[in-house]
C-alpha cells in the first residue's frame, strides 16, 4: 500500500481522514510544516503529500520547497481553507503542486485525488529511472595536453553543454593510467606533449579501447593527417587555435552514433507520451537497424524530427514505425526551430494510419 503523509496544523481533521481512509490508504500524519518535513526525512518516501497552505512557523509553500528538496518525486496535494484564484495558479504554475484542494474538501473527492497522485507518484519515480539510466551513461571525454590554458578552455566548453564528463590530464602517462581505470567514450589528444608523441599515445589507447572516439589537437593543417596515420582513423582533427563551436558540433556528431546510453523495452509512442506528460524539454535519439533518427522536444511539445534526408512530420512518420527501436536521450538542443506544428497526439494516429496502409497495402 502506498504511504500518504497529511500535514497541517488541524490534528482532528488529519486524524478523521486517516481513520475514514485507512482501509485504501497508509497515511501517517504531521502537525505542523517541522513535524512534516522530519516525517518525509525519516518514514517515506511517500506517493503522496497532503499539505495545508496556512501553517504558523511554516506555510504550505515554504514546506513543500523543503520537502521537495528531500523527495522530489512525492506528488503534493495543497488544502486552503478560500479558494482565491491567484494563490492556485502560483501553485499549480511553480511546478511542485499536483492538485489544490479548497477546504472543506468532500471525502470521495479526496480519496479520488489521491489516487490521481499516486500515479503521478509512479510516473514520477518511473521518469526518473529512466533519466538516472540514460545519465549514468552519459558520454566520458579525456582531453590531453600540457597546456593548462587548453586544457580549461575545453574542459569549460564541455563542461557548459550538461551533456558530458570531462577529465583532464597534462600528459600521457596520466592519460593511459585514466583509460585503465574508467571507460572513457572520447579522447582529444594533443599532437605535442610533454612525454609522448601525441598519435603515439592515440595509438596505444586504440589498442586497448578500439570503440573510442579519436581526436587529434595540433597546431598543424588538418590536411597533413589525413589518411596518413597507419593503425588507427581518426575521428577528426583540431587545428589551433580551436574553434570551439566547431569542436562541439563535431564532438556531438561522432558520439551520436555511439549505442551506449539506450534505453530499451519501451515502445517509441509510449516514451514519448510521458514525455509530453511531463513537459520535459530534450532531444531523443531512435535507432533501429542501420536507421538513425532525432525527436526534438520542447516543455514536452514535439517541434521537429530529422532521420536521413527528411526533416519535420515526414521523418516524425518514420522514426516512429521503424520496428524494435532502441531509445536514448541525448543533448537538448534550445535553438531548434520549429518544424512541427501538429500535435503529438496528432502524429501518432497518423504514423499509426501510415503503417497499417502500408501493411496492407492499400
Amino acid at each position: 500500500m502506498d504511504k500518504i503523509l497529511f500535514v497541517d496544523e488541524d490534528l482532528a481533521l488529519m486524524e478523521v481522514t486517516q481513520r475514514r481512509l485507512n482501509k485504501v490508504f497508509d497515511i501517517d500524519i504531521a502537525q505542523g510544516g517541522r513535524e512534516g518535513l522530519n516525517a518525509v526525512a525519516g518514514k517515506g518516501p511517500y506517493a503522496v503529500i497532503i499539505t495545508g497552505l496556512h501553517m504558523s512557523g511554516m506555510n504550505g509553500f515554504q514546506f513543500v520547497e523543503e520537502a521537495k528538496k528531500i523527495d522530489s518525486d512525492s506528488a503534493i496535494v495543497m488544502l486552503t481553507g478560500h479558494g482565491r484564484l491567484d494563490v492556485s495558479l502560483k501553485a499549480l504554475n511553480g511546478g511542485k503542486v499536483f492538485k489544490f484542494l479548497i477546504k472543506p474538501c468532500k471525502l470521495h473527492v479526496l480519496e479520488n485525488v489521491l489516487q490521481e497522485g499516486v500515479e503521478q507518484y509512479r510516473k514520477n519515480r518511473h521518469w526518473a529511472k529512466t533519466v538516472d539510466a540514460a545519465s549514468s551513461h552519459r558520454h566520458k571525454i579525456l582531453i590531453v595536453d600540457d597546456d593548462p590554458e587548453v586544457l580549461s578552455v575545453f574542459a569549460t566548453t564541455l563542461n557548459a553543454t550538461g551533456d558530458y564528463d570531462v577529465l583532464t590530464a597534462e600528459n600521457g602517462k596520466i592519460a593511459l593510467e585514466l583509460v585503465k581505470f574508467i571507460k572513457i567514450h572520447a579522447i582529444a589528444a594533443d599532437l605535442n606533449i610533454s612525454d609522448m608523441d601525441g598519435i603515439q599515445l592515440l595509438r596505444a589507447i586504440h589498442r586497448r579501447e578500439p570503440n573510442m572516439s579519436l581526436f587529434l589537437m595540433t597546431w598543424n593543417p588538418a590536411f597533413e593527417f589525413q589518411d596518413s596515420i597507419p593503425d588507427i582513423t581518426l575521428d577528426a582533427v583540431f587545428e589551433k587555435p580551436l574553434d570551439m563551436p566547431s569542436i562541439l558540433a563535431t564532438i556531438r556528431t561522432s558520439l551520436r552514433s555511439d549505442p551506449k546510453g539506450k534505453i530499451e523495452g519501451f515502445s517509441t509512442t509510449a516514451f514519448l507520451q510521458m514525455i509530453e506528460m511531463e513537459e520535459k524539454t530534450c532531444t531523443i535519439q531512435v535507432k533501429s537497424a542501420e536507421n538513425l533518427g532525432f525527436l526534438f522536444f520542447r516543455k514536452g511539445r514535439l517541434i521537429a524530427a530529422a532521420t536521413g534526408d527528411k526533416r519535420g512530420e515526414d521523418a516524425a512518420y518514420d522514426i516512429l514505425n521503424w520496428k524494435d527501436s532502441a531509445i536514448q536521450i541525448t543533448h537538448t538542443d534550445l535553438e531548434k526551430r520549429i518544424e512541427i506544428n501538429r500535435s503529438l497526439m496528432h502524429i501518432l494516429v497518423e504514423a499509426a494510419r501510415r503503417q497499417d496502409e502500408a501493411e496492407t497495402g492499400e
